[in-house]
C-alpha cells in the first residue's frame, strides 16, 4: 500500500467517522490530523484484514468515544487494568484475519503512545490525584518491553512507520485536543 493510497483510504475513514459521529468543525479537523486515529483505522487494511472496512471504523468509533465526555473515564487506565495495562487496548484489537506480524507491531506501536502518555502526564496526576499507572508501578519494564516491539519490529521502515514512527509515538496524543 503506497503512502498516496493510504492518504486517500485515511480521508474516507475519516469522513465517514466524522459524519456518523456527528463531530463539529474543530473535532473534525483534530482527529484527521491525529496520528493514532490513523493508524487505529488503517491497521486493518495495513494488515490486510477480512472486513477491514468494518474492523476500521468499528475501532475508530471507540476511539472517538473513548476520548469524549463522560464516556472517557470507562475507558481511561483503572487499577484493574493493572494486571495487564495492554489489555486496555483489547476494543481496537479485534481483527478477523490479517498479518499476525503487522497486527503486532501496530498494536505495539499504540501501546508506546499509551505508555508514552502515561509517562508524561505522571507528575501532573500525582500532584491531582488522578489515578496513573507509572505513579501506581504498573508501568514496568514488562510493559516498556512490550511497547518496544514497535520499534524492533525490523530494521526496514514499515508502513506502520510512514503514519507514526516510533520516535513521533512517544509524543503523540489520543486525544484529540481540539475537539474538547
Amino acid at each position: 500500500m503506497t503512502v498516496d493510497t493510504m492518504n486517500i483510504l485515511w480521508g474516507k475513514l475519516a469522513d465517514i467517522s466524522i459524519e456518523a459521529l456527528r463531530m463539529n468543525e474543530p473535532e473534525a479537523r483534530a482527529f484527521k490530523n491525529n496520528k493514532v486515529a490513523k493508524l487505529v483505522g488503517l491497521l486493518p487494511f495495513i494488515a490486510g484484514c477480512d472486513d477491514a472496512m468494518r474492523s476500521s471504523l468499528s475501532h475508530l468509533a471507540t476511539f472517538v468515544i473513548a476520548n469524549r465526555g463522560r464516556a472517557r473515564r470507562v475507558f481511561d487506565h483503572a487499577p484493574a487494568d493493572d494486571a495487564d495495562p495492554q489489555a486496555r487496548l483489547r476494543t481496537i484489537a479485534d481483527f478477523k484475519g490479517g498479518d499476525p506480524a503487522v497486527l503486532e507491531q501496530g498494536m505495539a506501536r499504540l501501546a508506546l503512545c499509551m505508555v508514552s502518555g502515561y509517562r508524561r502526564d505522571a507528575e501532573v496526576d500525582r500532584l491531582t490525584g488522578e489515578y496513573n499507572p507509572v505513579n501506581g508501578g504498573a508501568v514496568d519494564s514488562t510493559m516498556s518491553a512490550a511497547s518496544s516491539r514497535s520499534v524492533a519490529a525490523s530494521e526496514e521502515p514499515s508502513v506502520i512507520d510512514s503514519i507514526i514512527t516510533a520516535d513521533n509515538a512517544i509524543y503523540a496524543f489520543w486525544e484529540t485536543p481540539d475537539g474538547q
